[in-house]
């Protein structure tokens, strides 16, 4: 009884004392996986090799760059003994400030790959956007939502394939 007072005093709060019926549409209602159109469409699908090749060589540049490293370490190592520990101590300096750079220059590398994917990958929702309102006009469909923050749905509200052929 107590929730029931509740939920009239909500609905009180919430709903104006006079609706007009033309006021508020009847939500018609359709559901778009954006992961799916990220990871199926002919534009994501085409810079993918593209990021892969362009992952694998900065992974085999920060590779190369830590195998010369390790090597000079060890000649550092090895010098130890030989040099003086004030020419020794120069040489470490020398070697640690190679290194913090090599580690800045890997850092500015992979952010610069971040940004190109992140650029391209919002070229790509920018378009989504585009193509999922014609879709949604050409459907009467008053409301999108994300599929990710839809609970539960009837199959045929989902529109991610309409999306994607229009895309493509």
């Amino acid at each position: 009884s107590i929730s029931l007072a509740l939920l009239g005093a909500f609905a009180l709060v919430v709903l104006p004392a006079k609706v007009d019926a033309q006021e508020i549409p009847v939500p018609k209602i359709g559901v778009v996986d954006v992961q799916k159109v990220l990871r199926d469409s002919k534009a994501a699908k085409s810079i993918r090799p593209e990021f892969e090749k362009m992952r694998k060589a900065f992974q085999k540049q920060v590779s190369e760059q830590e195998q010369r490293l390790r090597q000079a370490e060890q000649e550092l190592s090895r010098q130890r003994a030989i040099l003086a520990p004030e020419a020794f101590s120069q040489k470490r300096r020398a070697f640690s400030e190679e290194a913090r750079k090599a580690q800045s220059s890997v850092q500015e590398r992979r952010r610069q790959l971040d940004r190109a994917f992140n650029d391209t990958k919002n070229e790509i929702l920018k378009n989504l956007v585009v193509v999922a309102q014609e879709v949604a006009e050409a459907k009467k469909l008053n409301m999108l939502l994300e599929k990710r923050f839809v609970f539960l749905s009837a199959k045929t509200m989902d529109v991610t394939n309409e999306v994607i052929a229009r895309l493509d």
